[in-house]
């Protein structure tokens, strides 16, 4: 069952569906406007002045790097395991025969 959750950034409410619990939702939403307030203090009391939808697009990009960064240590631990798990199964048939 789908629910409905709100978040502000800029002072704007965005509403969206999600399919998960609201209190996991809210935790998402939670931690993209801790990455928005993380990339807009970048800025703050630099001489150049960015605007919003900048910091929006630099924010969903540092998301995506953690996520990309995120996906190859998960490939790096799934290949390890299979490799340790092969030698070990290698090992318990030769114990069995």
């Amino acid at each position: 069952m789908e629910k409905t959750v709100t978040l502000q950034i800029f002072g704007r409410k965005f509403t969206f569906q999600t399919e998960s619990g609201v209190p996991d939702a809210k935790k998402v939403a939670a931690l993209f406007e801790d990455a928005v307030q993380k990339v807009q203090s970048q800025f703050d009391g630099k001489p150049v002045n960015v605007d919003r939808e900048t910091i929006l697009v630099l924010t969903g990009l540092n998301i995506a790097s953690e996520h990309f960064k995120r996906e190859e240590r998960y490939h790096q631990f799934i290949t390890r395991m299979t490799k340790k798990s092969a030698v070990v199964l290698s090992e318990l048939e030769k114990a069995i025969t």
